[in-house]
């Protein structure tokens, strides 16, 4: 590693000990909407009310509760408030998330490494919906919805790494050393950002622990199982799904290669769907 670039790691090892991130503030709906969902008190109106002030979260509400996961016969939904009574406010928060994801992380158009931000954030949506469908078709002990959460948050680690590898992009001309870069780190600072935002302990838990392939099979299945296997097909097509019989992971989840392919093929629409949805 170049004397930069070990100063680069250097500082974010600081930064990741110390808890003192530079993080791009969450879009201040997104964190209203947060907030709501949390609150016992509140309402579908109250929550239709801060939704209602962002239109670009207001349209990608509405592309989730039309979506073939969601919808319930031939009905669409036009309005704010049957939309969230359609998903659940914690899918509210989903949306919310998803979009606060874009619009955290920005980079200027022709930033070098733009396109790597637009393939991730693509990714972190199939794996939230993989998420969502494992969880639901599975042994999985937690919320549906948390697994999707989840799987918007993931890859909040490499994100943050390539927004400020952005400003300091002579350090990284190698491809090599980036790639290294995000591999070591990612899930750590992942996981950092994660509590410092206030989501769950189970997910801060679950990005940690996401890639860790050697787990107890016999034990109940966590986010951190329900995210493996999402990355594995998100990155490798779910047309593997049949042979990924032995990963410890699938077998937490009380699952095996051919259970997993019948229950993508049986909800391959809903899947597509809810990245259509997220994505837009």
């Amino acid at each position: 590693m170049s004397n930069p670039a070990f100063e680069f790691v250097r500082q974010l090892g600081v930064e990741l000990a110390a808890g003192e991130f530079d993080l791009p503030p969450f879009p201040d709906t997104a964190m209203r909407v947060q907030r709501c969902v949390a609150d016992a008190d509140s309402d579908i109106n109250s929550l239709g009310v801060i939704i209602a002030s962002e239109p670009a979260l207001a349209a990608r509400l509405m592309r989730m509760a039309n979506s073939a996961m969601m919808r319930r016969g031939p009905m669409e939904v036009t309005d704010i408030n049957t939309a969230i009574s359609r998903v659940g406010m914690e899918m509210v928060q989903n949306a919310a998330v998803s979009f606060a994801a874009r619009e955290a992380f920005t980079f200027p158009s022709g930033g070098p490494f733009l396109a790597d931000l637009n393939k991730l954030r693509l990714h972190s949506v199939k794996v939230a919906s993989l998420s969502y469908v494992l969880a639901k078709n599975s042994r999985f002990t937690g919320n549906p919805d948390e697994a999707m959460l989840a799987g918007l948050l993931h890859a909040v680690g490499k994100f943050y790494i390539l927004t400020k590898a952005a400003d300091h992009t002579e350090l990284f001309t190698d491809r090599e050393a980036v790639d290294k870069l995000l591999a070591q780190w990612h899930t750590g600072v992942a996981r950092a950002i994660v509590e410092s935002w206030d989501f769950p302990e189970s997910i801060a838990v679950g990005v940690d622990e996401q890639e860790l392939k050697e787990r107890d099979r016999i034990a109940s299945a966590g986010v951190s199982d329900v995210l493996f296997i999402a990355n594995v097909l998100a990155r490798a097509g779910v047309k593997v799904a049949s042979e990924l019989g032995d990963l410890d992971a699938l077998a937490r989840l009380r699952m095996d290669g051919d259970k997993l392919a019948q229950t993508l093929e049986d909800h391959e629409e809903e899947i597509q769907s809810m990245i259509d949805a997220l994505s837009g």
